[in-house]
């Protein structure tokens, strides 16, 4: 069974919801100090971190952003967004199997999960080199998603795709 979440008082739900309306408005500093100050207070929640990673990420602090997620998907092992977002920041960093093991480890737990399916086929498709697989996945990820013009047209380059060096193109949803 899985563990349970820990309780959330209001205070913090209430804090934390301050911090991720500062990070949506591009306050990221005052949504920095926000996740610390909610990490220290409540290291058992997994939340905090999980921001925090995302923050780090996308100021290209690739150690911080992997050490903080890792410690989400510890404290929080049954969040699968949160194995997507670490698969992102180990795909950012070249670990291209931890990559894929977080991905896999996230549609495990939400086999729905549309965001995770395009995530692990471009981790095949571009990095890893196996089109069948990514086909699979981008074709399960469009299913999930009701579309996406773009990763329809990525399915019909691939398909018509003749071995030759490939340029990085593709985005992660996060």
């Amino acid at each position: 069974p899985a563990p349970a979440q820990p309780a959330v008082s209001p205070a913090a739900q209430r804090a934390f919801d301050e911090a991720r309306r500062a990070l949506a408005a591009g306050r990221v500093e005052q949504a920095e100090r926000a996740f610390k100050a909610l990490a220290q207070a409540h290291p058992e929640l997994g939340g905090p971190h999980a921001n925090l990673g995302l923050i780090y990420r996308r100021a290209g602090r690739l150690d911080d952003a992997i050490a903080a997620l890792e410690t989400a998907v510890r404290l929080s092992p049954q969040q699968p967004v949160y194995l997507n977002q670490l698969g992102i920041a180990y795909r950012h960093k070249g670990e291209f199997t931890k990559a894929r093991d977080a991905y896999e480890r996230a549609i495990a737990l939400d086999a729905g999960y549309a965001d995770a399916h395009l995530n692990l086929g471009i981790l095949h498709d571009l990095y890893l080199g196996d089109g069948p697989r990514a086909l699979e996945l981008y074709d399960r990820y469009l299913a999930l998603s009701g579309g996406d013009a773009a990763v329809a047209k990525w399915v019909v380059e691939l398909k018509n795709r003749k071995p030759a060096p490939v340029t990085v193109s593709r985005k992660e949803k996060e």
